[in-house]
């Protein structure tokens, strides 16, 4: 499979296929770097992991992976979000402050989480074609990284495709987040940060609701070194029966999604008054987003609505 193939999958698999499943397990695999103590550590003490920031840095690096993740790699938008990501981490890596292994990790929490989500909670499962799409991508970003692959068994031999590739960075990741996950005060201060800080103005249940629910998307390694609770039962029932309800909806009753209704990580075209790209998102604080009648007063802002005011 040639790169411009698996760019060709990635795009329908996030525009048309999965949008909802892709654009989850980004966020979940961000949520899991906070788990790796060398990181949560780093967050630490650049002085960014504070309440008044957590939400534009956490828009800012998700808007660099959706660049990334929906760009071809040929392209000037590709290429200069690579290089700021590059830029960004460049010093902590001199200094031996991120080490390979955090990025390497880093890089396979995304496939981790792709495969899982979109295999547990979408009306079908990936192919073994899109499994090696997936891989061929994150292979040739982890390059343009410079992240090594010595870690990876067959990184001499070199590998047969990009599903072998995905397949040994998918094994390699959970068996890091086996050896080094533990719970830190750094990693209960990144949860605290990033995910209580969202809901700090919300009654104290909704807070603990999110946490639980979040707790519902992790394994137990991650979800202890997060110091995140788990969701009771009752819970737990309440989500996969919603899960199981989804994908029987997306399966029987829905249509296959148009090329006009693509959901687009970061929309094509610049902003033509500010000259940036915007791009639409739930979350918390409406950063990048252009701001129409319609973003400030749909209904999915309505749990945001001081955000935006």
């Amino acid at each position: 499979m040639t790169t411009q193939e698996s760019y060709d999958i990635m795009t329908q698999l996030q525009e048309l296929e999965f949008p909802y499943a892709m654009g989850k397990a980004r966020t979940i695999s961000l949520l899991k770097a906070g788990g790796i103590p060398t990181m949560s550590k780093l967050f630490a003490v650049t002085g960014q992991n504070n309440r008044r920031n957590a939400g534009k840095r956490a828009v800012d690096t998700e808007i660099l992976l959706r660049e990334v993740q929906s760009k071809d790699r040929g392209s000037m938008r590709y290429m200069e979000a690579v290089a700021r990501m590059n830029y960004l981490h460049s010093r902590y890596r001199q200094a031996g402050k991120i080490l390979d292994e955090d990025l390497l990790h880093t890089l396979g929490s995304n496939v981790v989480e792709i495969f899982r989500i979109v295999d547990s909670c979408e009306w079908r499962r990936l192919t073994d074609v899109e499994k090696c799409a997936v891989g061929i991508f994150h292979r040739n970003l982890g390059e343009d990284m410079g992240i090594p692959y010595t870690a990876l068994p067959s990184s001499r031999t070199g590998w047969d495709d990009g599903l072998h590739f995905a397949e040994e960075l998918k094994d390699w990741t959970e068996q890091y987040e086996e050896a080094v996950a533990r719970p830190v005060p750094t990693n209960d201060q990144y949860v605290r940060v990033y995910v209580d800080s969202a809901t700090s103005a919300m009654p104290k249940a909704v807070g603990i609701l999110l946490r639980k629910t979040l707790g519902f998307e992790l394994n137990d390694t991650m979800r202890t070194s997060l110091c995140i609770e788990a969701p009771g039962p009752l819970l737990r029932l309440i989500l996969s029966a919603f899960t199981h309800v989804r994908k029987f909806m997306l399966r029987h009753f829905s249509l296959p999604r148009p090329n006009l209704l693509a959901v687009k990580a970061v929309q094509d075209e610049a902003n033509p008054v500010t000259g940036m790209y915007n791009f639409d998102h739930a979350g918390f604080q409406p950063w990048y987003i252009k701001p129409t009648f319609w973003a400030k007063w749909n209904p999915e802002t309505g749990i945001t609505l001081r955000d935006i005011i």
